[in-house]
């Protein structure tokens, strides 16, 4: 009787995680078409200020997402989840209330980014420190499964978001205003933390998050897994972000719809990779799986050089995607597992960060390398740098021996 309830304890606790991952990503996949349509279509803002405005939501992320799991390693995290899913309502309905009272503007825009900005600095961390707690000693198939939530709501965000040329905006709003009120309940409903928490003392948390990025250049298991997101932001996220639009609409002469199909199939592939791995067993090298699937995508970056039939194409991509799910899926968990219990919040933060910020330093560089030399040769040096540096990675490093503790 005692194990039925311990359980069913560890089944509505995964539960309660599972859909408040899905009410966060659902808002989020929402976003992704929401705010370009207010912006381009209804606000009609030139691309720099576009660009300018993706920033609003970015850089916050980047600046504060150490501090934000600083923070999660010293609250209550149920309660920062809360409040984190309550404040990201706030410029929701403050677009809500510009386009009723007609002042719907750029600077509202702005705003609204910065705030979403903050509030993704905070959430990142908060849920990630929890999933260890969840998992009760299945990491490997909860992060799969954590994953497989993320990008599936993704999707469907993304896909309620392309009926506001029929619905127009407001019913959307809403939608994520609601989503992100289911999640803020569920929050409530995760586990209480495992460790006692140090009381929040301001003048404390400067200090932590250096020691952060000592803990993490610390760890055998953590640094090496942090250097190769970064990689993967310069060389494979940079090209994600700017060849994959460049290549579908110079070469194949396709618009937003063209983007979306090649869109979905990555993130399709995403998808399929982590289904796999959550009906697999527990994988021991979790460190060989990472670069083998790191090492796998250099040959596909490096097909894009060739011009090919789209559908040959859409398989390729589909293809880079599968391999990116199991690297996003192997670092997750290797994170996870070797990060201090006390300090882990504030760890996967410098972890999510790598990968965060290197990916639109990525886009620059790949960005200039087209406007300059032309999109063969941005294939040429990024898929030159990715194989010096997985090379360079798996020589230096353990990365590779990096195993399952069970």
């Amino acid at each position: 009787m005692k194990q039925l309830s311990i359980k069913t304890s560890k089944t509505n606790e995964l539960f309660s995680y599972m859909i408040g991952q899905a009410s966060w990503y659902l808002s989020q996949g929402l976003q992704m078409v929401l705010f370009p349509t207010i912006l381009i279509l209804m606000l009609g803002v030139s691309p720099s200020n576009y660009g300018l405005a993706q920033v609003s939501l970015l850089a916050p992320s980047i600046f504060l997402i150490v501090f934000g799991g600083t923070i999660a390693d010293r609250t209550d995290t149920r309660i920062l989840l809360l409040f984190v899913h309550l404040l990201a309502t706030t410029p929701l309905f403050l677009i809500l209330c510009a386009i009723h009272f007609d002042f719907l503007s750029y600077e509202v825009m702005i705003i609204y980014g910065l705030i979403m900005g903050c509030a993704s600095a905070f959430a990142i961390p908060s849920r990630e420190s929890l999933l260890t707690s969840i998992a009760k000693g299945e990491i490997q198939k909860t992060v799969t499964i954590a994953m497989i939530t993320q990008f599936s709501f993704q999707l469907i965000g993304m896909s309620i978001g392309g009926l506001a040329d029929n619905l127009g905006v407001l019913p959307l709003i809403i939608s994520q205003i609601f989503s992100l009120t289911i999640g803020a309940y569920f929050s409530i409903r995760l586990p209480k933390p495992i460790f006692n928490k140090k009381p929040f003392k301001l003048n404390k948390v400067k200090k932590e998050m250096i020691e952060a990025f000592i803990e993490v250049k610390n760890s055998k298991e953590i640094f090496p897994v942090s250097i190769a997101m970064i990689m993967v932001g310069l060389c494979f996220m940079g090209n994600n972000l700017v060849t994959l639009p460049y290549i579908t609409t110079e070469r194949y002469g396709f618009g937003s719809t063209g983007f979306a199909i090649v869109t979905a199939c990555f993130w399709t592939g995403t998808l399929s990779s982590n289904g796999i791995l959550a009906l697999k067993k527990n994988i021991k090298g979790w460190g060989r799986a990472l670069m083998i699937a790191m090492f796998s995508g250099l040959p596909i970056l490096g097909s894009l050089y060739f011009e090919m039939p789209f559908y040959f194409f859409c398989f390729v991509i589909y293809s880079w995607g599968c391999g990116a799910g199991v690297v996003i899926a192997m670092g997750r968990t290797i994170t996870q597992t070797f990060a201090v219990e006390s300090h882990r919040g504030r760890m996967l933060s410098v972890y999510t960060l790598a990968f965060m910020a290197s990916g639109p330093v990525g886009a620059i560089i790949s960005g200039n390398i087209i406007e300059q030399y032309g999109l063969q040769t941005n294939i040429l040096v990024t898929s030159s740098m990715g194989f010096a540096f997985i090379s360079l990675l798996t020589l230096k490093t353990n990365i590779w021996k990096i195993k399952s503790p069970n």
